[in-house]
Parts: C-alpha cells; sequence; structure tokens
C-alpha cells in the first residue's frame, strides 16, 4: 500500500478510524483491491470488464486454496487476510465498471464505511440506505471501577467468522451475518476480570431475535456455567453481556437500553423505552 499511502495518503485515513476495525478493514480491501486490480491490468496490458470479471472470479478461490495449504490458520487471522483481496477486488472491479479508474481514486476521499459495503456493492452506491451507528452507553455507573481497554466494531465479516468457527461453515445461521447493520463492543477489565458488552443491530428484528437464540445457545456451549452471560433483543437490536455484568443483568440491561443512542442516516436517537425480550 505504499502508492496509496504516498497519493491519497491513507495511513491519515487509517489513523482516522483506528477504534473501528471494520471500517479500517473496509479501507484496507479498497487499497489492496486497487493494487490487485491495477497490477493485474499492468501484466494483462490493460483492463476492461471481462478481464475485471475473470481476475475476481479466480480470486473467489483463494480461501479454497488457504484451507487446502494450511487447514490449521486461524479463520480469525485468515479471514481478513484473505478478505482485501479476495473481496476488496471484486469490490474495486464494480466501482472500476461503473466509472473507470477515477471512481476508484475517488474511493480514498469518499470509502466505503464497512465490510457489509464491500461484501454488497450495491449498498455503497445506494444514497438512501442509512448507515447506522450505535453509541453504547448507561453501564458507567453500574460498572463503576471496571476501566474500558476496548471500543470496537465487528462487522460483518466478524460476524461471519464467529458463526462459521462456532458452527461450521455449512450452518444455515450464516446467512444471518448478512443481516447485519450495526454492531459495538466495549470490553471492560478489573480485577476481577473482563466483561463485555456488545449491542447489534439488524435488517429486521426476525433476525434479530433469530441470532439471539443462536447467539445464546452458542454462549451455552462454549461458557456454561464458568462464566455468566445473558441476551435480551429489542426489535431488531440485540444486547450481550458477558462476565460479572451478567450477574447483575436486570439492572444493567435497562440502563444500557435507555441510555445507548442509535445513529440513522445522520440523525442521532434514544432506543425506544420498549420492554426487552430476554433471550436467556
Amino acid at each position: 500500500m505504499p502508492l496509496q499511502d504516498q497519493n491519497f495518503n491513507l495511513e491519515a485515513s487509517l489513523d482516522k478510524v483506528k477504534n473501528d476495525d471494520d471500517r479500517a478493514l473496509a479501507l484496507k480491501s479498497v487499497a489492496e483491491g486497487d493494487a490487485t486490480l491495477a497490477g493485474f491490468a499492468y501484466a494483462a496490458g490493460g483492463i476492461d470488464d471481462a478481464k475485471a470479471s475473470m481476475l475476481v472470479a479466480n480470486l473467489k478461490d483463494l480461501p479454497k486454496l488457504l484451507a487446502a495449504e494450511a487447514p490449521d490458520a486461524p479463520l480469525g487471522l485468515s479471514a481478513p487476510l484473505l478478505f482485501q483481496y479476495s473481496e476488496g477486488s471484486n469490490f474495486v472491479a464494480e466501482v472500476y465498471r461503473r466509472g473507470g479508474w477515477a471512481a476508484v481514486d475517488a474511493l480514498y476521499r469518499n470509502p466505503p464505511e464497512s465490510t457489509h459495503q464491500i461484501l454488497h456493492p450495491a449498498l455503497y452506491f445506494d444514497d438512501t440506505a442509512p448507515k447506522t451507528r450505535i453509541t453504547l452507553a448507561g453501564y458507567e455507573k453500574i460498572m463503576a471501577g471496571w476501566k474500558t481497554v476496548d471500543d470496537d466494531t465487528f462487522g460483518e465479516l466478524l460476524l461471519q467468522v464467529i458463526l462459521e468457527r462456532n458452527l461450521g461453515k455449512q450452518s444455515a445461521e450464516i446467512g444471518l451475518a448478512s443481516r447485519w447493520v450495526a454492531d459495538r463492543m466495549v470490553v471492560l477489565q478489573e480485577s476481577r476480570g473482563v466483561n463485555v458488552i456488545w449491542m447489534l443491530a439488524f435488517s429486521d428484528n426476525q433476525s434479530a431475535s433469530h441470532f439471539a437464540v443462536v447467539y445464546t445457545t452458542l454462549l451455552d456451549r462454549l461458557l456454561g456455567d464458568s462464566n455468566a452471560h445473558r441476551i435480551d433483543y429489542r426489535a431488531n437490536l440485540v444486547l450481550v453481556v458477558i462476565g460479572e455484568g451478567a450477574n447483575y443483568f436486570d439492572d444493567l440491561a435497562p440502563a444500557i437500553w435507555n441510555a445507548s443512542t442509535i445513529e440513522s442516516g445522520g440523525v442521532s436517537a434514544h432506543i425506544q423505552p420498549a420492554a426487552a425480550s430476554a433471550a436467556r
């Protein structure tokens, strides 16, 4: 990515999204997709829609090739790396088809905001699709004494990785990741351990309630009684708490629901004060 950094100040752009791994991965995917498409164009003596489609089709096989060559490679590490090349190239190729290299250059001025847009390029061009962000709040007083050690966004890709790793790549539940709209996770640390607060927004209420049930079952299997965990869902939102906070969830959950905000289409609002539905 040295050339992109020289021409588009990529490192400065990445620094602006350092607390959002999902946005950072989307930006890196643009850079790697751009470099891959440009390198292929140079080697092939030019590029057109047919050549771009051929490149994208070949890169789709990268995950299978890696799985065959390195079956023990951790999915959490390999998936984001391969994503930058395979899905990044697919996204940049779609941008190229729509507007040529000028449109590709413009991506650095107005980059995609999530891996969700990289995976579904049409959403990047859809001005009517609201961009949603979650700000978690309300836990500070109840979790007094706990230090925030991470505040980040996972995104569709890493949600997909979580589901694949724990349910298997053939599970029908993997499709829930494509219903991702936004998420925010806060990790708190104290001498007694680590506490995770994670809120996710899905495209519809049914996907949210389905994910709540699936993830509750997954956590029950993975953590059992060794680590407390609780999940609630409200409309298209899911709240996950793992750690000591789950022991006083009946107080913590309402505080988080009432104080957290959802920004969609540039408008920020508190979550509607409706009754939450407990998955556990």
